[in-house]
Parts: structure tokens; sequence; C-alpha cells
């Protein structure tokens, strides 16, 4: 049977119910697709861009339908129509997409789903809503009981995995230790293992600092911090050289050198990968015990309702999404063997 994927729709008022529809009406993805949402703001969004699919309430527990046309939503809430007018955030569509994702996770955890798929949501919101999480990971983190996740981001040609996230520049310095550079690169390789395939992946980590520090004379974190991280990694088997520069680094790992680089701080990292894969780049949580998978984009309320949503980057972690069921399922099978 095809695995069962859930997309959470997000900010009900943001661009996620249109992305959404459009992924899952695209060429087949090789799954299944049930929306968990609010089946009014997808019935109203299918409409507004002429959607070749017609949702349907659904529960687990029941059928799938069987006609290709039909898309199942799980619906989690009722909003009234001003919670659902595109544009216009609500804290009660910051609350409705909070339980989105954490039921969304719920059935991830039960085996329900198989992979889940998160369209964007509006962090003001869920704080407006009483919700003081920074966003899908640190929530992904708490449900799931997961002390050690970090984010990963995948392009065409590129992934880049980030030790530190969402912090100011100056703040990173600070934020970087040993434990935390090899905590990352072990990770990465568990993931890159068991749901990508890649028995022993080829990792490069980047310096902090302008040609990794020129032997101390632009600042001593390769040789202080970085290097002896990458060193601990080695001496348990992984595959991870550097601290290299980053300023040729991606150009290494772009023409296949490497499987993954690990970056220090967050525009290190995206800044190649957006530049490379803008339109299809997908964020993926590593450490997780589940799949989960989202567009690399936020919820773009300035066209929200309007059609114009490029559909690309959700339909490329709904692909991803697919992908690294199979591999895990493939990994799973032959261990019980």
């Amino acid at each position: 049977m095809l695995p069962l994927i859930g997309i959470t729709m997000g900010d009900p008022t943001g661009i996620g119910p249109e992305v959404a529809l459009k992924a899952a009406g695209a060429p087949p993805h090789a799954c299944r697709v049930v929306v968990l949402g609010d089946l009014s703001a997808v019935s109203e969004t299918a409409s507004r861009i002429g959607s070749p699919l017609t949702p349907v309430p659904w529960q687990p527990g029941t059928a799938y339908p069987a006609e290709a046309h039909v898309l199942p939503v799980l619906p989690l809430s009722q909003l009234p129509a001003e919670s659902r007018r595109p544009g216009q955030p609500t804290p009660a569509g910051g609350e409705a997409s909070y339980q989105y994702v954490a039921v969304g996770i719920q059935l991830a955890l039960a085996g329900t789903l198989q992979g889940l798929v998160t369209a964007p949501i509006s962090k003001a919101m869920w704080h407006a809503a009483g919700r003081d999480y920074p966003g899908h990971t640190e929530l992904l983190a708490a449900l799931t009981h997961t002390p050690e996740v970090r984010m990963m981001l995948v392009g065409s040609q590129l992934r880049v995995i980030l030790v530190t996230t969402h912090i100011a520049l100056s703040q990173v310095p600070a934020a970087l230790s040993g434990e935390r550079i090899l905590k990352t690169i072990a990770l990465t390789a568990a993931h890159l293992s068991r749901f990508h395939g890649l028995l022993r992946p080829r990792l490069a980590v980047a310096g902090l600092n302008p040609h990794a520090g020129e032997a101390g004379a632009f600042g001593d974190e390769e040789a202080r911090i970085i290097a002896p991280a990458v060193q601990q990694a080695q001496s348990r088997g992984l595959l991870v050289a550097g601290p290299f520069p980053a300023d040729s680094l991606f150009v290494r790992a772009v023409r296949g050198e490497f499987d993954g680089v690990v970056c220090l701080y967050h525009d290190q990292g995206l800044i190649p990968l957006k530049l490379l894969s803008w339109e299809e780049g997908v964020n993926v949580t590593i450490g997780l015990p589940i799949v989960r998978t989202s567009p690399d984009h936020g919820t773009a309320f300035d066209i929200a309702g309007q059609g114009r949503a490029d559909p690309r980057s959700m339909s490329a972690a709904l692909t991803l999404a697919v992908e690294m069921t199979r591999i895990r399922s493939v990994n799973e099978s032959a261990y019980l063997s």
C-alpha cells in the first residue's frame, strides 16, 4: 500500500492551503495524501484557484477514497469566515495551525501517517494564541520527546545542515561548542543513512571565519573548537573533513565531493542553498523518529488568495517525504530480516 503522507495546512490565511492543493494535484508522488486543516478553508481555496480536486472530510480508521479527484481532509478546525480571509491572519488561525501540526505529530508517531509535510505557519500568530514555540522545529522536538534535532535544507545540488539557527550573528561564536558540532555531525550521518540511503555519507564542516581562520590570523575557533570536533567524529568512524573555508567549500559540494555540508550559522548555509534552489528548497528536521519535511518559504500573506503561489517547494517537500519513507522502510525491512 502506498504511504499515507499528511500535509498540515499551515496558517489558514496564508498560501498553505493553496500550495497544498497544487502539490496534491500534481503528477502522482507514489503516495496517498491527506490534508490536516480546515475543510472550509481548503474548499474555498480549491474553488478560488480552480483546483481539479474535491476536498472531502476524512477520519483515520476509515477507508481512503478511491477516486483520483478527491482530496481527503482531516477537519481539525471549523474557523469562522473572518479567520479564513486570505492575507488577514488571526490568533484563532494561529491556534488552528498549531493544532494541525500537533495532531499530525501524534498520527505520525502512531504510524497512521508515514510522513508529515508542514505548510508555513505564522510564528507571530502562534505567539498571539499563547503557543510559545519559536516554530515547527521546536514543537516537533517537544512533542516527539527528542532532545536533539537539527535543521537540514535540501536542494537538487546541495544539502546543508545547521549547527545554530535563528540567533544573531554576534551570538554565533559563543553558541558554538565542540559537543554541539560533534552532535550535529553524528545526527547528520545517522539521518542520511536511515532516510537517504547513504550508508557512509561524506560530510564537510565549514569554517566560521574567513579562510577558516587563516591559521589563527582571523580567529581561533577553527583550531580551538571546530577541528577537535571533526577529529572526534573521525575517531568514531564517520566520514567527515574540515573545517574548510566556506567561500570554496560549497563549490566542492555541488561538484559531488560531499553529501552534506555542516554549516555553523543560518545564512552560511541558506544563502548558497537558496541561490541554487530558490523554488525547490526543502526543510528537513533531522534527529526525529518521524519523517518531517516542509517547503522552504513562509506564509506569503501578501499574495495569499490570489492563486499566484508557487507550489514547487511544497511538491519537492512531498516528493522527498515519500522518498524518505521508502528508504526507511527498506532499511527497516533489511534490519528485521
